[in-house]
């Protein structure tokens, strides 16, 4: 199932909307991760980009 909001589902957004429970839970479980650990990332890189946040989830390098 995919979630839709301002009429784009999650997978087409390029950033988390983090005050969105329902999203944030959507990228969580998708993941397998807890919110917790997406806020935690979110806060860390100072960017709420999905990109960079599951990479940074995942041990992917990155340049910012």
């Amino acid at each position: 199932m995919i979630m839709k909001t301002a009429n784009k589902s999650y997978k087409e957004k390029t950033l988390i909307s983090m005050y969105i429970d329902e999203e944030v839970d959507y990228w969580a479980n998708k993941w397998g991760v807890s919110k917790e650990s997406i806020k935690s990332a979110v806060k860390a890189l100072r960017s709420n980009s999905i990109t960079e946040v599951h990479d940074y989830l995942f041990g992917k390098e990155f340049s910012k």
